[in-house]
């Protein structure tokens, strides 16, 4: 390990050129000799290539790996980490902003203990307007958990508002190398893109120490999901089934904190929403995807329940009904909207 640097930003990337260039110029921009930058491309097509090259004539800390074929972003990301020569990596998009003054902030932490440093961020447009502020924990200073005190472990899952909280968006993450490479590569989950989630519950079995920062570090790209590359519906699933699954692997499926993600999940993605996405999906006129979606839904809304019988009911309203329903929605919430801003 290369002690000059204290920290290496871990970049995986496929296909970001027209983004990449910006997420590099915000970090060097902050960056000193101790930082370092690297980049596993899985196999672009693209100019990303030539975009790293004109960043690396001007800041010469870019490692940067370049595979010859697609080989996944949980691949990527465990590949980054391993090429990485710092202590602490944070793990980032390449499409995402760091905030100004956010590296100097983080470097305040690292001298206390913990495994994985979690920021909130700011959500933004695709041209990186700010929107609003992303929900993590209902937390509202900065905060340590101790996972191996179940009391702390607890509270922390009491208290998780999004998937975010259980390490779902790469460039929230900031995490000690020495914890990552304590556990071996969770190769079971390659695949489901929930690679960093895998990992740190894995660390967790034996101790896993999280310091939550409720302020903005970075703002998130938006309208820019690359995990929308194989459909609407293979997107809704990674999180509807990949999360809980993960979850009943490392906790149990009768566990707390399994229970605590499938709230967190439901709460993601709500019934509005997913009635959303099934007017969004039956407009594919597609019957295979139509009934595909009404089979997860119904898995996602099962319980014992009258009310979760009810809500798997609404599956079967007419799209036309609902775009409808959506509609009236979307002019109340414009007219209340307004009305407040009087």
């Amino acid at each position: 390990m290369n002690h000059d640097f204290d920290i290496s930003f871990c970049i995986p990337t496929y296909n970001f050129g027209q983004f990449i260039g910006e997420t590099l110029d915000s970090i060097i921009r902050q960056a000193d000799d101790r930082v370092q930058i690297v980049i596993v491309d899985g196999g672009s097509t693209d100019n990303t290539a030539q975009v790293v090259s004109e960043r690396a004539r001007r800041f010469p800390h870019i490692k940067f790996v370049q595979r010859r074929e697609r080989s996944g972003v949980d691949r990527d990301i465990l590949e980054s980490v391993a090429q990485a020569d710092s202590e602490f990596c944070w793990l980032f998009s390449s499409d995402d902003i760091l905030a100004p003054g956010a590296l100097q902030f983080v470097r305040g932490q690292m001298r206390d203990d913990w495994d994985v440093f979690l920021t909130n961020f700011a959500i933004c447009d695709l041209n990186l307007n700010r929107l609003f502020r992303h929900r993590v924990l209902d937390v509202a200073a900065l905060s340590t958990f101790d996972w191996s005190d179940p009391a702390d472990r607890d509270r922390y899952f009491t208290r998780a508002q999004t998937t975010t909280a259980f390490f779902s968006f790469i460039s929230a993450v900031v995490v000690r190398r020495s914890s990552w490479l304590g556990v071996p590569p969770q190769t079971d989950f390659i695949g489901s893109c929930w690679i960093i989630a895998a990992q740190m519950f894995a660390i967790a079995r034996r101790r896993l120490v999280v310091r939550y920062y409720p302020g903005e570090l970075l703002f998130q790209r938006g309208n820019n999901d690359s995990f929308m590359s194989a459909g609407l519906l293979n997107r809704i699933a990674l999180s509807i089934t990949g999360f809980p699954r993960l979850a009943e692997h490392y906790f149990g499926a009768a566990a707390s904190e399994t229970r605590h993600v499938r709230r967190v999940v439901r709460n993601e993605y709500s019934l509005p929403t997913m009635l959303r996405y099934k007017v969004e999906v039956d407009s594919q006129n597609n019957g295979a995807q139509s009934q595909a979606f009404v089979d997860l839904f119904q898995r996602h809304f099962s319980g014992d329940r009258r009310l979760d019988a009810l809500r798997r009911c609404t599956v079967h309203t007419p799209s036309a009904l609902l775009r409808g329903l959506i509609s009236v929605h979307r002019q109340f919430k414009s007219a209340r909207n307004l009305a407040g801003q009087r």
